[in-house]
């Protein structure tokens, strides 16, 4: 038996003799028959795999939000389950909560020869909309290390919490509503439950916002908000909290003062721009202790600070830590 090859081709690849399971690829392409395509959440640079001809998996939450923000409905998708395993050829593979995003998942992927977890993007901490990624012993781990730099360790979520409330409770008694420009999907929803739990502020959300605040309540995450594009989400004369995205520029309110939430924002220096480093991704810290919880022997390190927190597992940890492989065309058919 020729043992699981692991590498990147597009997406991260993992194939035995009898199947072959493409995670969260970056491009669509012409799908082989064996080929599986599993995606772990519905942010955009996650979710090119939706195109592809091949079976696709990812979480009912997962498939939910992306139908709601690409208004169209997908094709040859199957829903799974946290803690079930799915089964192809002689590779298993189970989601995992990885507390990125409503929906996001872990994949635990089991072949005969060795266990491979594949994080994608995880929180390592609960937040107000989800709960702290587990961590499963296994051989190898495929990781991505946005924040891999010891630099990026976060305040505690609570004193996060705390400074935004009061940031945006200062600009209300001054008659300034806040606007809050973040991801539609995850980070948007985290910050209304923020304004819903310890505010009586209104908050008002875009029209890609709220589509996925629908998406929270069919799963059970209330949220109380209004859609900027009705007439009760019109708010005029009171200090309220908008929730937008990057790209909106046209709807802010007269009297209003802008902010971001964003781990990088432990390096931003913006004038007359509020920024709190809440993040939807773990720090360096909670790398760190991720990778001490898995006992892997051997870690594949991609995306983020990938040299830097290689260099630093290997020192510290005494594990094997390095780039994940490049796979040639000329190994595996096309996906």
């Amino acid at each position: 038996m020729i043992g699981a090859k692991i590498g990147w081709q597009g997406g991260v690849v993992v194939s035995t003799d009898e199947a072959k399971v493409v995670l969260d690829p970056i491009m669509s392409r012409r799908a082989a028959r064996n080929t599986h395509v599993f995606i772990t959440h519905a942010h955009a640079d996650h979710t090119n795999g939706f195109r592809s001809g091949a079976k696709k998996y990812a979480t009912r939450e997962t498939i939910v939000i992306y139908e709601k923000l690409n208004h169209r409905q997908l094709n040859n998708v199957f829903p799974v389950k946290l803690n079930q395993i799915v089964k192809v050829g002689n590779i298993n593979i189970t989601p995992i909560n990885a507390g990125h995003m409503l929906g996001s998942a872990q994949f635990l992927v089991e072949t005969p020869d060795k266990t491979v977890l594949y994080t994608g993007d995880i929180n390592c901490v609960d937040t107000l909309t989800t709960e702290a990624a587990q961590a499963p012993e296994c051989d190898e781990v495929i990781m991505e290390a946005t924040y891999g730099d010891p630099f990026y360790v976060f305040p505690s979520r609570h004193r996060i919490y705390a400074r935004i409330v009061e940031w945006a409770t200062a600009q209300a008694k001054k008659g300034r509503s806040s606007v809050f420009q973040v991801y539609a999907a995850g980070k948007a929803q985290e910050i209304v439950r923020l304004f819903n739990v310890y505010t009586t502020l209104p908050v008002v959300t875009n029209p890609s916002v709220s589509e996925v605040n629908d998406a929270h309540a069919k799963f059970g995450v209330k949220l109380n908000y209004e859609n900027v594009s009705t007439r009760e989400g019109q708010v005029s004369g009171a200090a309220h909290v908008f929730v937008t995205t990057y790209r909106d520029v046209s709807s802010f309110s007269g009297k209003s003062t802008r902010a971001l939430a964003t781990g990088w924002a432990l390096k931003m220096s913006s004038r007359g721009l509020a920024s709190f480093p809440l993040s939807s991704h773990a720090d360096f810290r909670q790398l760190t202790q991720y990778v001490r919880a898995t006992r892997a022997k051997r870690i594949y390190i991609y995306t983020g600070y990938a040299d830097v927190f290689s260099s630093y597992l290997r020192k510290r940890l005494g594990v094997e830590a390095k780039p994940l492989p490049a796979l040639a065309q000329t190994e595996l058919s096309d996906f």
